[in-house]
């Protein structure tokens, strides 16, 4: 983590909440790879009132975690990094069966005062163990080694909860009475556990479960409505993904698919109503984990998935749900920069563990790199990122070479409405949709650490929906390089820093657009501290009769590629207008066709049409006027068609006298 970086930032700490204190954070925990971010997100419920809830999010996708799912977690690292530099509130560890831990959760335990009520002194004075302050300052969590009866247990009432596994702590690290050091709970911790939830708590920890109270007058959201990712619509649907929900055995487990997905949609906001009915709709696959539990009988099922599976989520989610309002305004605690995750790996390991090269463009263009695409203004080269650009996203092969496809996010440094006519005029000619691509609305100052902050947000926004970046463009460096100086290296430095944060925190390749030297068309414009930070860099120039040619100048780790040769290909896009893609140089070589707009088309029909009316390849200029005058077209935009199909070279016009007569030199054209 570099501490030039973290200097820049300030997390997001909404007024009145602790932030966490990251150096003081017991080193047993941070060894465990059971780390989320969380953010406070407001929730109305119905009646009008407002509660802050503690979302957790995957420190290294910037989705929503389940407490359920590994994938979803990270190392202390990860959750350092993505507190301090995307603005999470603050940083939580997961409980688990695999852990030694146990978590002990005490609401609103101190009065006016600032002392703690009865059983919360008890739980400090017993435990001896690791305690610090919930978020809001009115709470305390304490963490120690044990085993509990069962897997935990809440008393919403009197603000009490132990767990040891299925649930996430906020972690403050704001130390209470010097109690930083995590210890076992011994006999203490089962016998706070027994004083306190007696009878009442179970082995399951399950929470009591009435009827299930229906609301007739519930909004019912279908699963196309319901706001989840398409991943767990589609695993839904059709059970695509079902192995990544296992159970004891190591076996793919509908039940344990099922919680999580109640867990995603309850979080998403979802009533009751429309979960269950949705979970219970035998169009979908894993309605049948409820279904065959009850005979096929929907109603039935709607009652046992409640029972056993939803009811528990909705307790749970209670759980997670604090009141943090009419909190007192604490002032903001600055923190050092944490820099961790230092060491040596020796050599033998690291040529054990080589893996071949991933292609994000087979030969040309690698995964999770940075490449530069440079060449003199007009040669195309915008043109080339936007058609690899197309082509990642919808997966089509690039000049014949294969793709990996995924998201593409396109910074744009100007021409936005000619960026629209060229996807356009891309999805028709590849006869395509476009696919996932997303582009800017403005240009990007991408020196400025807020701008680039500012991005990975937006991109990070869409990764729900839309899945992992596989490719960002800046088109061009200048429009985006924020007015500093591009021949300064320390300007160049701070530009390649800041790209290197955008491939690391997304994962993803970065393709930057950029020009020529002024003296030296041979190199890409601007400081050398550019091209030594860069992992490949192609070179776009023109050549004879219209071809362009991309000459790989660097490969950081394969050979230097063969140069591909290319052209542009005009296309008609109608009333909005023409542009161009790019294709192979020996595509449409001979194409006699010449770009026309669509009233020059339709006047070269009337013209081919009357001549062959009239027998020959002649036509007098004044009966061309007057057809085109029959279908509304004035003779000035027939004077113009006419001059723009000479220039073509598609007609000869002689003049004799004040007669026009107009010779068409290609019959096969029409």
């Amino acid at each position: 983590m570099s501490s030039a970086s973290t200097e820049q930032i300030a997390p997001h700490m909404p007024p009145g909440l602790i932030p966490p204190n990251l150096e003081t954070v017991p080193e047993e925990l941070q060894q465990y790879p059971q780390w989320v971010v969380w953010k406070a997100v407001e929730k109305k419920k119905r009646d009008g009132t407002v509660k802050v809830t503690k979302i957790p999010h995957n420190p290294k996708t910037g989705r929503k975690a389940s407490t359920g799912n590994p994938e979803h977690w990270g190392t202390f690292d990860d959750a350092c990094e993505a507190y301090l530099m995307d603005g999470y509130t603050g940083v939580g560890f997961v409980f688990t069966a695999d852990d030694p831990f146990v978590g002990v959760d005490l609401d609103n335990c101190f009065d006016e005062s600032g002392n703690l009520r009865d059983d919360a002194r008890r739980a400090v004075d017993e435990l001896q163990s690791f305690t610090e302050k919930s978020p809001s300052g009115r709470g305390l969590h304490i963490i120690c080694k044990g085993e509990l009866p069962g897997d935990g247990h809440c008393d919403n009432k009197a603000g009490r909860e132990m767990y040891q596994k299925g649930r996430f702590f906020t972690i403050t690290a704001d130390v209470v009475e010097g109690l930083g050091t995590v210890k076992a709970g011994g006999a203490a911790l089962k016998a706070l556990y027994s004083d306190w939830f007696g009878q009442s708590a179970s082995n399951d920890a399950s929470h009591t479960v009435g009827d299930l109270d229906w609301d007739p007058e519930a909004p019912l959201v279908s699963l196309d409505d319901i706001p989840i990712g398409e991943s767990w619509k589609v695993l839904v649907r059709d059970g695509e993904g079902l192995d990544k929900f296992t159970d004891s055995a190591g076996r793919a487990d509908r039940s344990t698919a099922l919680l999580a997905v109640c867990e995603e949609m309850v979080s998403a906001g979802v009533n009751k109503e429309s979960i269950l009915a949705v979970l219970t709709d035998k169009e979908y696959f894993l309605a049948s984990a409820a279904l065959d539990r009850r005979g096929g009988n929907p109603e039935s099922a709607k009652q046992w998935l409640w029972k056993y599976t939803l009811a528990k989520v909705l307790a749970d989610w209670q759980e997670v749900v604090n009141l943090f309002d009419e909190l007192p305004q604490l002032e903001r605690k600055e923190r050092v920069p944490v820099r961790r995750g230092f060491s040596f790996i020796s050599g033998a390991e690291l040529i054990a563990n080589i893996t071949p090269v991933q292609w994000l463009v087979e030969r040309y263009i690698e995964a999770n790199a940075m490449v530069i695409l440079f060449g003199e203004p007009g040669v195309g080269k915008s043109f080339i990122a936007l058609d690899v650009a197309c082509c990642i996203a919808t997966g089509e092969a690039w000049q014949g070479f294969p793709v990996k496809q995924g998201p593409v996010f396109y910074i744009a440094g100007e021409g936005h409405a000619g960026i629209g006519r060229r996807l356009g005029a891309w999805c028709r000619y590849r006869g395509v949709e476009l696919g996932s691509i997303h582009v800017s609305t403005t240009a990007a100052p991408l020196t400025e650490w807020e701008a680039v902050k500012q991005v990975m947000r937006g991109i990070k926004a869409k990764v729900e929906q839309h899945g992992v970046p596989a490719l960002i463009v800046v088109d061009t460096l200048a429009r985006n390089f924020g007015g500093l100086d591009e021949n300064s290296n320390k300007d160049m430095g701070l530009f390649v820093q800041h790209m290197d944060r955008l491939k690391y925190e997304l994962q993803t390749t970065v393709l930057i657009v950029h020009h020529t030297g002024q003296g030296n068309k041979d190199r890409a414009r601007g400081a050398s501290a550019l091209k030594g930070a860069v992992d490949i860099e192609h070179r776009v120039e023109a050549k004879a009769g219209g071809t362009i040619a991309l000459q790989a100048t660097k490969m950081k780790d394969a050979e230097l590629p063969e140069p591909v040769l290319m052209r542009l290909h005009s296309m008609d896009l109608g009333e909005t207008g023409s542009s161009a893609v790019v294709v192979k140089a020996d595509e449409f070589v001979d194409d006699p066709e010449p770009p026309m707009s669509k009233q020059q088309k339709e006047i070269w029909e009337i013209l081919v049409q009357a001549m062959d009316d009239a027998g020959g390849d002649f036509l007098d200029n004044k009966a061309l006027v007057e057809r085109c005058g029959s279908q509304g077209i004035s003779a000035a935009r027939v004077s113009e068609a006419r001059k723009h199909f000479e220039v073509q070279d598609l007609v000869t016009v002689v003049k004799e006298g004040k007669e026009i007569k107009i010779h068409r030199k290609d019959p096969i054209l029409s």
